[in-house]
Protein backbone atom coordinates (compact mmCIF):
# COMPACT_ATOMS: atom_id res chain seq x y z
CA UNK A 1 0.00 0.00 0.00
CA UNK A 2 1.54 3.33 -0.96
CA UNK A 3 1.20 6.57 0.93
CA UNK A 4 -1.45 8.05 -1.34
CA UNK A 5 -3.62 4.98 -1.10
CA UNK A 6 -3.21 5.01 2.67
CA UNK A 7 -4.22 8.66 2.93
CA UNK A 8 -7.17 8.38 0.56
CA UNK A 9 -8.53 5.37 2.34
CA UNK A 10 -7.95 6.83 5.78
CA UNK A 11 -9.84 10.01 4.95
CA UNK A 12 -12.65 8.23 3.12
CA UNK A 13 -15.94 7.06 4.51
CA UNK A 14 -15.30 3.32 3.93
CA UNK A 15 -12.54 3.27 6.53
CA UNK A 16 -14.56 5.24 9.06
CA UNK A 17 -17.60 3.05 8.51
CA UNK A 18 -15.54 -0.12 8.83
CA UNK A 19 -13.89 1.20 12.01
CA UNK A 20 -17.28 1.87 13.58
CA UNK A 21 -18.55 -1.55 12.57
CA UNK A 22 -15.43 -3.23 13.90
CA UNK A 23 -15.66 -1.34 17.19
CA UNK A 24 -19.25 -2.29 17.92
CA UNK A 25 -18.80 -5.90 16.80
CA UNK A 26 -15.68 -6.43 18.91
CA UNK A 27 -16.96 -4.44 21.89
CA UNK A 28 -20.25 -6.35 22.06
CA UNK A 29 -18.43 -9.69 21.87
CA UNK A 30 -15.97 -8.66 24.58
CA UNK A 31 -18.74 -7.28 26.81
CA UNK A 32 -20.72 -10.50 26.62
CA UNK A 33 -17.57 -12.51 27.38
CA UNK A 34 -16.88 -10.39 30.46
CA UNK A 35 -20.12 -11.58 32.06
CA UNK A 36 -18.77 -15.12 32.07
CA UNK A 37 -15.95 -13.99 34.35
CA UNK A 38 -18.40 -13.54 37.23
CA UNK A 39 -17.98 -17.12 38.58
CA UNK A 40 -14.19 -16.73 38.53
CA UNK A 41 -13.82 -13.26 40.03
CA UNK A 42 -14.07 -14.40 43.70
CA UNK A 43 -11.01 -16.58 43.07
CA UNK A 44 -8.98 -13.42 42.43
CA UNK A 45 -9.03 -12.72 46.17
CA UNK A 46 -6.23 -14.59 48.02
CA UNK A 47 -7.53 -16.82 50.85
CA UNK A 48 -5.75 -14.79 53.56
CA UNK A 49 -7.08 -11.43 52.35
CA UNK A 50 -10.18 -9.93 53.97
CA UNK A 51 -12.09 -7.45 51.84
CA UNK A 52 -13.28 -4.19 53.39
CA UNK A 53 -16.47 -4.45 51.36
CA UNK A 54 -18.77 -7.23 50.21
CA UNK A 55 -17.82 -9.78 47.57
CA UNK A 56 -20.67 -8.51 45.39
CA UNK A 57 -19.14 -5.04 45.48
CA UNK A 58 -15.75 -6.47 44.56
CA UNK A 59 -17.28 -8.36 41.63
CA UNK A 60 -19.05 -5.20 40.44
CA UNK A 61 -15.85 -3.15 40.63
CA UNK A 62 -13.90 -5.82 38.76
CA UNK A 63 -16.55 -5.97 36.05
CA UNK A 64 -16.35 -2.19 35.68
CA UNK A 65 -12.59 -2.44 35.16
CA UNK A 66 -13.10 -5.15 32.55
CA UNK A 67 -15.76 -3.14 30.72
CA UNK A 68 -13.56 -0.04 30.66
CA UNK A 69 -10.67 -2.11 29.29
CA UNK A 70 -12.95 -3.68 26.68
CA UNK A 71 -14.16 -0.27 25.55
CA UNK A 72 -10.68 1.23 25.31
CA UNK A 73 -9.04 -1.69 23.51
CA UNK A 74 -12.02 -2.22 21.20
CA UNK A 75 -11.85 1.42 20.15
CA UNK A 76 -8.07 1.50 19.77
CA UNK A 77 -8.09 -1.68 17.71
CA UNK A 78 -10.92 -0.49 15.49
CA UNK A 79 -9.08 2.77 14.80
CA UNK A 80 -5.60 1.31 14.21
CA UNK A 81 -6.10 -2.12 12.62
CA UNK A 82 -7.04 -0.79 9.16
CA UNK A 83 -3.85 1.27 9.15
CA UNK A 84 -1.59 -1.76 9.62
CA UNK A 85 -3.54 -4.36 7.67
CA UNK A 86 -5.06 -6.26 10.61
CA UNK A 87 -8.77 -6.99 10.83
CA UNK A 88 -11.79 -8.61 12.41
CA UNK A 89 -12.96 -10.71 9.49
CA UNK A 90 -16.64 -10.95 10.45
CA UNK A 91 -16.93 -7.18 10.82
CA UNK A 92 -15.33 -6.75 7.41
CA UNK A 93 -17.66 -9.36 5.96
CA UNK A 94 -20.74 -7.57 7.27
CA UNK A 95 -19.58 -4.43 5.50
CA UNK A 96 -18.71 -6.10 2.19
CA UNK A 97 -21.62 -8.59 2.37
CA UNK A 98 -19.25 -11.56 2.16
CA UNK A 99 -20.52 -15.03 3.09
CA UNK A 100 -20.07 -15.47 6.86
CA UNK A 101 -20.01 -19.24 6.54
CA UNK A 102 -16.98 -19.30 4.28
CA UNK A 103 -15.10 -16.95 6.57
CA UNK A 104 -15.89 -18.92 9.73
CA UNK A 105 -14.87 -22.17 8.04
CA UNK A 106 -11.48 -20.69 7.19
CA UNK A 107 -11.09 -19.35 10.73
CA UNK A 108 -11.80 -22.79 12.20
CA UNK A 109 -9.48 -24.55 9.78
CA UNK A 110 -6.59 -22.49 11.11
CA UNK A 111 -7.63 -21.77 14.69
CA UNK A 112 -8.87 -25.15 15.93
CA UNK A 113 -5.77 -27.22 14.98
CA UNK A 114 -3.48 -24.63 16.55
CA UNK A 115 -5.62 -24.72 19.69
CA UNK A 116 -5.38 -28.52 19.74
CA UNK A 117 -1.59 -28.46 19.30
CA UNK A 118 -1.29 -25.98 22.15
CA UNK A 119 -3.48 -28.11 24.41
CA UNK A 120 -1.37 -31.21 23.75
CA UNK A 121 1.84 -29.28 24.42
CA UNK A 122 0.57 -27.71 27.65
CA UNK A 123 -0.96 -30.94 28.94
CA UNK A 124 2.32 -32.82 28.75
CA UNK A 125 4.73 -29.92 29.36
CA UNK A 126 3.21 -28.29 32.42
CA UNK A 127 0.88 -30.41 34.59
CA UNK A 128 0.97 -27.72 37.30
CA UNK A 129 -0.39 -25.19 34.82
CA UNK A 130 -3.14 -27.62 33.80
CA UNK A 131 -4.05 -28.05 37.48
CA UNK A 132 -4.29 -24.28 37.80
CA UNK A 133 -6.54 -24.04 34.73
CA UNK A 134 -8.83 -26.68 36.22
CA UNK A 135 -9.62 -24.35 39.13
CA UNK A 136 -11.12 -21.79 36.75
CA UNK A 137 -14.75 -22.49 35.76
CA UNK A 138 -14.87 -24.04 32.29
CA UNK A 139 -17.42 -21.54 30.99
CA UNK A 140 -15.07 -18.71 32.00
CA UNK A 141 -12.18 -20.31 30.16
CA UNK A 142 -14.20 -20.96 27.01
CA UNK A 143 -16.03 -17.65 26.67
CA UNK A 144 -13.72 -15.40 28.67
CA UNK A 145 -10.98 -15.96 26.11
CA UNK A 146 -12.84 -13.61 23.79
CA UNK A 147 -12.17 -10.73 26.18
CA UNK A 148 -8.50 -11.71 26.55
CA UNK A 149 -8.03 -11.76 22.78
CA UNK A 150 -9.67 -8.36 22.40
CA UNK A 151 -7.30 -6.93 25.00
CA UNK A 152 -4.08 -8.74 24.06
CA UNK A 153 -4.34 -9.14 20.30
CA UNK A 154 -6.91 -6.66 19.00
CA UNK A 155 -5.78 -3.96 21.40
CA UNK A 156 -2.25 -4.42 22.72
CA UNK A 157 -0.63 -6.19 19.75
CA UNK A 158 -2.19 -3.67 17.39
CA UNK A 159 -0.82 -0.76 19.44
CA UNK A 160 2.66 -2.33 19.53
CA UNK A 161 2.72 -3.03 15.78
CA UNK A 162 1.37 0.41 14.91
CA UNK A 163 3.88 2.13 17.22
CA UNK A 164 6.82 0.13 15.84
CA UNK A 165 5.65 0.82 12.29
CA UNK A 166 5.51 4.55 12.98
CA UNK A 167 8.94 4.52 14.67
CA UNK A 168 10.95 2.21 12.43
CA UNK A 169 9.18 2.69 9.09
CA UNK A 170 7.98 6.23 9.72
CA UNK A 171 4.45 5.07 8.94
CA UNK A 172 5.21 4.38 5.29
CA UNK A 173 4.06 1.37 3.31
CA UNK A 174 2.81 -1.56 5.35
CA UNK A 175 4.51 -3.04 8.44
CA UNK A 176 7.29 -5.44 7.44
CA UNK A 177 7.13 -9.12 8.30
CA UNK A 178 10.10 -9.05 10.68
CA UNK A 179 8.66 -6.04 12.47
CA UNK A 180 5.35 -7.83 12.98
CA UNK A 181 7.01 -11.06 14.11
CA UNK A 182 9.07 -9.09 16.64
CA UNK A 183 5.95 -7.35 17.92
CA UNK A 184 4.09 -10.66 18.25
CA UNK A 185 7.03 -12.06 20.23
CA UNK A 186 7.13 -9.03 22.53
CA UNK A 187 3.37 -8.89 23.09
CA UNK A 188 3.34 -12.60 23.87
CA UNK A 189 5.97 -12.05 26.56
CA UNK A 190 3.62 -9.51 28.14
CA UNK A 191 0.71 -11.95 27.83
CA UNK A 192 2.66 -14.69 29.61
CA UNK A 193 4.04 -12.43 32.35
CA UNK A 194 0.52 -11.15 32.99
CA UNK A 195 -0.39 -14.59 34.34
CA UNK A 196 2.30 -14.43 37.04
CA UNK A 197 0.11 -13.18 39.95
CA UNK A 198 -2.50 -15.89 39.39
CA UNK A 199 0.11 -18.64 39.13
CA UNK A 200 1.90 -17.48 42.28
CA UNK A 201 -1.37 -17.18 44.20
CA UNK A 202 -2.29 -20.70 43.12
CA UNK A 203 0.98 -21.91 44.62
CA UNK A 204 2.68 -23.33 41.54
CA UNK A 205 6.20 -24.33 42.59
CA UNK A 206 7.82 -23.50 39.26
CA UNK A 207 5.87 -20.58 37.77
CA UNK A 208 8.67 -19.81 35.29
CA UNK A 209 8.04 -23.08 33.47
CA UNK A 210 4.30 -22.43 33.38
CA UNK A 211 4.96 -18.94 32.00
CA UNK A 212 7.21 -20.43 29.32
CA UNK A 213 4.44 -22.89 28.44
CA UNK A 214 1.91 -20.07 28.15
CA UNK A 215 4.35 -18.18 25.93
CA UNK A 216 4.88 -21.13 23.58
CA UNK A 217 1.24 -22.19 23.45
CA UNK A 218 -0.23 -18.76 22.71
CA UNK A 219 2.55 -17.44 20.45
CA UNK A 220 0.79 -18.63 17.25
CA UNK A 221 -2.37 -16.77 18.25
CA UNK A 222 -0.74 -13.47 17.35
CA UNK A 223 0.17 -14.90 13.95
CA UNK A 224 -3.45 -16.02 13.49
CA UNK A 225 -4.69 -12.53 14.26
CA UNK A 226 -2.27 -11.06 11.75
CA UNK A 227 -2.90 -13.53 8.93
CA UNK A 228 -6.49 -14.68 9.44
CA UNK A 229 -8.20 -12.13 11.67
CA UNK A 230 -9.22 -11.74 15.29
CA UNK A 231 -11.80 -14.50 15.14
CA UNK A 232 -9.19 -17.12 14.28
CA UNK A 233 -7.16 -16.18 17.36
CA UNK A 234 -10.33 -16.40 19.47
CA UNK A 235 -11.09 -19.85 18.06
CA UNK A 236 -7.55 -21.04 18.83
CA UNK A 237 -7.83 -19.69 22.39
CA UNK A 238 -11.23 -21.28 22.97
CA UNK A 239 -10.20 -24.56 21.32
CA UNK A 240 -7.14 -24.73 23.55
CA UNK A 241 -9.26 -24.61 26.71
CA UNK A 242 -11.86 -27.00 25.28
CA UNK A 243 -9.24 -29.62 24.42
CA UNK A 244 -7.47 -29.19 27.77
CA UNK A 245 -10.79 -29.78 29.55
CA UNK A 246 -11.35 -32.87 27.39
CA UNK A 247 -7.89 -34.27 28.16
CA UNK A 248 -8.42 -33.74 31.89
CA UNK A 249 -11.86 -35.36 31.76
CA UNK A 250 -10.65 -38.50 29.98
CA UNK A 251 -7.38 -38.54 31.96
CA UNK A 252 -5.30 -38.68 28.79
Amino acid sequence: MNNNMHTDTENGSPLRKNSRRSFFTVWIAASIAILFYIPAIPKLVPPNVHLRFSMNTFILLQLMVFFIAATIFSAVGAFLTPRIGFRASLADASLSKTDFGKILKRQFLYGAPIGLAGAIAAYFMAPDFISYLSTVPLITRLIGGVFEEVVMRWGLLTIIVWSAWRIFQRGTGTPGNMLIYSCIFFSQMLFAVGHTPALVMFGITNPAWSLFTIFIVALPWGWLFWKQGLESAVIAHTSFHAFVALFVAIKL
